[in-house]
């Protein structure tokens, strides 16, 4: 959908209404009235409007690997990559949709050879040689800090092998110290983005498997995370990084919960000279029946209007739409 003001582009994934919902979950209660979404002439339809959004195909995506749809970069479809290339993490929280790619590895403990796979990648597509700029690394949690660097050493040295991309990030949750910090971004270069998803705990012990794995550890570590991590960046401007950006999904916490987080991330903002402390949002999207339970249950787009003016009371609103993860920027399920 493009933007009548600013014309830039924006990507959203559209949720279908399913109508036999009900049946599927053996629920004793009707569906509620649901809109009637549709593809009509090229267009989405709700109801008897006809919208401005058209459909876009999605290519070279994979469990593994996938080049980052930008609606504003569509001259350039090769300049963004991610890599999942350990889908057999241990964490298995209920929430993600890379945990369910094991079932395609075939059991395999380790991970992918990244030397292989993005050899294939760049033979399938000779283009992102040229194009590639950002390698993002979403491959899962590891047993220890020393098997992350492992990796994050081993998928460099092979995409420099055909590409140079300027940037390189890695979602994580297991980077905890300034001196380990310092060595992912100062010594091997990536950005780090820290994963905390919700912040209730309660949520977390379900959503993230915090009774058994690392990831759904006490949310207040992760908030020591975050302050050591701004704090780093803080005392070092000439690494030329300013954002310590810390996922989070709209709907699984309530907005008071929600509130209670970012009060607690703009209080580490006003101590900091240079470094800012962000969420970057993405809209909770529940796949199955385990993943519904953990929604709110006033999760609604009257929710999620009400967690933009939640943002925006905590953060700069031209950062959360250049820095949060926007549709702008191909995110589809960007808040902003």
């Amino acid at each position: 959908m493009t933007d009548s003001i600013t014309a830039l582009d924006h990507f959203f994934l559209i949720p279908l209404p399913y109508e036999a919902y009900h049946l599927l979950l053996k629920d004793r209660h009707p569906p509620k009235n649901r809109p009637h979404i549709r593809m009509q002439d090229g267009r989405v339809w709700v109801d008897h409007i006809p919208t401005t959004a058209r459909p876009q195909a999605i290519p070279f995506t994979t469990p593994f690997w996938y080049f980052h749809y930008d609606p504003n970069l569509e001259q350039t479809p090769f300049q963004s990559m991610t890599l999942n290339l350990n889908p057999a993490c241990p964490e298995k929280c209920t929430l993600c949709a890379g945990a369910k790619t094991g079932r395609v590895n075939n059991g395999m403990d380790d991970t992918l050879s990244s030397r292989s796979t993005l050899d294939r990648v760049f033979a399938q597509h000779p283009e992102a040689a040229a194009q590639l700029d950002s390698v993002a690394i979403v491959t899962g949690c590891f047993r220890n800090f020393d098997v992350l660097t492992d990796h994050l050493k081993d998928v460099r040295r092979s995409v420099e092998s055909h590409a140079s991309p300027s940037r390189y990030l890695v979602l994580e949750h297991n980077v905890v110290t300034e001196e380990q910090f310092d060595v992912v971004i100062r010594e091997l270069g990536y950005e780090v983005f820290i994963t905390l998803e919700c912040f209730d705990q309660d949520n977390r012990n379900i959503a993230l498997n915090g009774k058994v794995g690392r990831k759904g550890r006490d949310s207040n570590e992760f908030l020591d995370m975050m302050w050591t991590y701004a704090r780093y960046l803080d005392t070092r401007p000439e690494l030329g990084k300013r954002f310590v950006k810390v996922t989070y999904l709209m709907g699984i916490d309530s907005l008071e919960t929600s509130e209670a987080l970012f009060q607690k991330m703009a209080d580490m903002n006003r101590q900091l000279k240079h470094a800012v402390v962000m969420p970057w949002l993405s809209i909770f999207t529940p796949y199955d029946r385990p993943m519904r339970a953990i929604q709110q249950p006033d999760f609604s787009l009257r929710f999620l209007l009400d967690a933009q003016e939640l943002c925006r009371k905590y953060f700069d609103e031209p950062w959360l739409a250049s820095e949060s993860g926007g549709t702008a920027q191909g995110f589809a399920r960007g808040l902003f």
